[in-house]
């Protein structure tokens, strides 16, 4: 084989990798937010088939959609019987908001206070965004703007272990959060006390803050432990 031969063979494989990947990752975000928005429930079985016809896609690239949804706390697979929606028991639910308490509560202790103003200007436009979508019930706009919100918040700790891994906690109770989502009620008061945080930043108080994060969490925990019971 030539050495163009070889590096179009290269190309085209690369190509088609990338194109995986990129399914793969369509996959994952789409079935994430049918999660989240209540569209796929808690031990519902996530059938490949269906799930190839959805994307147009081969069952290998559903295969690591489904992988990585496991891995990310979304899914588990069953021996024998297939993937389903990922069920949380209680007490994984209790363990899983406890990490997110202590990880969050160590970034609040390194927000930069007074804050830099670029950074609070960035925080209080994805708040409108976020407040607009609660007010259109767009729940699919909240969802990623609620996101953006706290990533936003605790990006700015300026510690990239400790950020990485809020996220990572954070995404893992997408399937817990989808109870609180859908309330008209639940998302006011998240919207709420959002602004409520950008206040505490502005008036430098790091301990009003701190609790607001704190009893920002527990909505959302105690719907899904109350529905579970």
């Amino acid at each position: 084989m030539t050495r163009t031969a070889q590096s179009l063979t290269s190309h085209g494989a690369d190509l088609k990798s990338h194109n995986t990947s990129s399914v793969v990752e369509e996959i994952v975000a789409t079935i994430e937010e049918d999660i989240v928005l209540g569209r796929l429930h808690p031990r519902e079985r996530l059938v490949e088939e269906s799930m190839m016809e959805r994307f147009d896609c081969k069952r290998h690239v559903v295969r690591q959609a489904l992988f990585q949804l496991e891995s990310i706390g979304l899914a588990e697979r069953i021996k024998n019987r297939g993937a389903f929606v990922r069920s949380y028991p209680p007490a994984e639910v209790e363990d899983i908001y406890a990490m997110r308490e202590i990880l969050e509560l160590a970034a609040i202790s390194m927000l930069p206070l007074p804050a830099h103003s670029k950074w609070l200007t960035e925080l209080e436009e994805v708040h409108q965004q976020h407040s607009a979508a609660v007010e259109a019930h767009d729940l699919r706009q909240v969802f990623h703007m609620n996101i953006a919100f706290h990533r936003t918040l605790f990006q700015a700790c300026g510690n990239t272990y400790l950020y990485a891994t809020i996220n990572e906690f954070a995404q893992k109770a997408h399937g817990i959060r989808f109870i609180a989502i859908t309330d008209r009620e639940a998302l006011a008061q998240a919207r709420h006390e959002h602004q409520l945080m950008i206040d505490a930043i502005r008036d430098e108080d790091r301990e009003r803050l701190a609790a607001l994060c704190r009893e920002h969490l527990l909505p959302s925990k105690n719907r899904y432990l109350k529905l579970y019971s």
